[in-house]
């Protein structure tokens, strides 16, 4: 062979093997390259960093701000809003109140195969919503927001993952401090209502202030609607008498089917008639009638004193209509409460 001739060859044999193998090593640089992540510190948070994404946590503002080469966005007012569809290039801050985050392998299952197949890429999804943050306000959620990263290298994803793992302690923190807010502010709400109402109860039993005949009657007629309801009927025929402050000190209310409310002396009764008897003592009545204890065998009545102060022939009208009513009914089942 003439040696001449090897030498030259020999070169470029070696200079294209040079090449190859610089452009192998280059392109595998390459590959680690668009692979490549990190985090890092900026101020006021940290940053996840790849080639095709970037996730950062704003600790002041309680936020995360996603900066993405090619996403999908959809955003919907809440209840029946309709979506607002968005892709390509995005900035998305989301609130990390209500974040959540899921990284998941995309597979692929042929139509004669048992077992989906690895495409080596995944899908990362944060879905955001305020229904939390609305709560703590008292309010309903009015929106929710998707945003997804599809196509993300298994590497990649695995390392935002380990990312997620830390944001999602971050995120836990802050849900868990609303909710003890949440909480304080119930308390305290039911604090300032307690006081109110100690205050207001407290004005009802100043006898320094005066009231008029209008708050005295609305007070008792407020207490009386109270008993009708409890007693589930409401009579026709009523006297009472009201104390300066609106208390009951005594009241009849009787209903036409023989259905009668009764109080006096800090005791209340509603039912029947039915065997009661009514007895006329001084300027007063005595309405006497069975509550639940009553028996054959414990025939004893339970007595309210009534129309005390009233006019005589108020009185005289009241026992003739009882007396004609406790004969009339019959048959009635009493309570008293």
């Amino acid at each position: 062979m003439d040696m001449s001739g090897f030498f030259p060859l020999l070169w470029w044999a070696l200079g294209g093997a040079t090449v190859l193998g610089g452009g192998i090593y280059l392109f595998m640089e390459y590959q680690a390259y668009l692979l490549r992540t990190k985090v890092i510190n900026v101020p006021g948070g940290l940053r996840f960093v790849s080639q095709n994404f970037a996730v950062e946590v704003l600790h002041a503002a309680k936020e995360v701000l996603v900066v993405a080469k090619d996403a999908r966005l959809v955003r919907q007012a809440l209840p029946d809003g309709e979506e607002q569809l968005q892709t390509g290039a995005l900035s998305v801050t989301l609130a990390a109140t209500g974040l959540r985050m899921e990284v998941a392998r995309v597979s692929v299952k042929e139509a004669d195969a048992d077992k989906a197949t690895p495409t080596g890429v995944c899908r990362i999804v944060f879905a955001a919503s305020d229904e939390r943050q609305r709560q703590a306000q008292g309010k309903v959620a009015s929106q929710r927001t998707e945003l997804r990263l599809d196509q993300v290298p298994e590497s990649i994803a695995a390392d935002f993952q380990q990312f997620a793992n830390g944001l999602r302690a971050w995120i836990d923190k802050i849900e868990h401090r609303l909710a003890a807010q949440v909480v304080e502010q119930r308390r305290q709400e039911e604090a300032e209502a307690a006081k109110a109402a100690a205050a207001a109860a407290a004005v009802a039993d100043d006898t320094s202030v005066p009231l008029s005949d209008e708050e005295r009657q609305a007070r008792a007629n407020q207490q009386l609607e109270k008993w009708r309801r409890e007693a589930g009927f409401r009579g026709t025929s009523t006297e009472m008498r009201v104390d300066p402050r609106g208390r009951i000190e005594w009241l009849i209310d009787l209903e036409p089917s023989g259905q009668v409310i009764l109080h006096a002396g800090d005791r209340t009764f509603h039912g029947s008639l039915k065997g009661a008897s009514v007895t006329g003592i001084g300027a007063e009545l005595e309405v006497a009638v069975r509550d639940d204890y009553w028996t054959e065998d414990d025939p004893r009545l339970v007595a309210f004193r009534v129309l005390g102060g009233a006019a005589v022939d108020t009185r005289r009208a009241w026992k003739e209509r009882l007396e004609m009513m406790i004969q009339h009914v019959g048959g009635h089942q009493v309570q008293r409460h």
